[in-house]
């Protein structure tokens, strides 16, 4: 019999209440499906990784990876909210971030191995409704790293809502810098190595 052992920072599943679920889309085309998960893989529910964005305008949100990577789910500790989930297109590349904007929005930021960056704007609503009677304004958006080198395994450090750094397998940093200025701003990420 195998062994394993669960991380205390990885949680498992912390609400009974309905999860809405958003698959997010992408430009890019031919990406694999993703590998079935292996006996030795952790249970779906299970966490691989998890942060908290504690704050006054939202109280306590958990950010919590899924599914082998696939998912990010958001789930208020503060209030009966129900959670929401994220359907990214392949795997999640380590430590996506979550961020408030000036008083009015959610940031989640993460980077998939196929090389998109994500970011996903959440409006919030007043006296810690959060999300509730937001999610058809909620919006995502791909930004398509364009690198000839694998993203596989690569690790990610999100700054904040206007810079993400990767460090690729070849040893070199990729940093990519935003100049995001409110709601419907795409704001083109500029890309430079170090």
């Amino acid at each position: 019999m195998d062994v394993g052992f669960l991380i205390s920072t990885q949680l498992s599943s912390l609400s009974s209440l309905p999860v809405v679920s958003i698959p997010l889309q992408t430009v890019r085309q031919d990406i694999p499906l993703p590998q079935a998960p292996l006996a030795s893989d952790p249970p779906a529910e299970h966490a691989t990784f998890s942060s908290i964005l504690n704050t006054t305008a939202t109280g306590t949100v958990l950010l919590r990876v899924l599914h082998s990577g696939l998912i990010i789910e958001l789930v208020s500790l503060s209030t009966d909210v129900p959670p929401i989930r994220f359907v990214f297109p392949s795997p999640i590349l380590s430590f996506p971030a979550v961020f408030l904007w000036e008083d009015s929005e959610i940031h989640v930021l993460a980077v998939i191995d196929t090389g998109s960056l994500y970011r996903i704007v959440l409006p919030i609503g007043h006296g810690l409704e959060l999300w509730q009677n937001q999610i058809s304004n909620i919006w995502p958006r791909e930004y398509l790293i364009n690198n000839p080198i694998s993203f596989k395994g690569c690790l990610v450090h999100v700054h904040g809502v206007h810079c993400v750094v990767i460090a690729l397998q070849n040893g070199s940093l990729l940093r990519l810098e935003n100049d995001y200025v409110g709601e419907g701003s795409y704001g083109e990420w500029k890309v430079l190595f170090e």
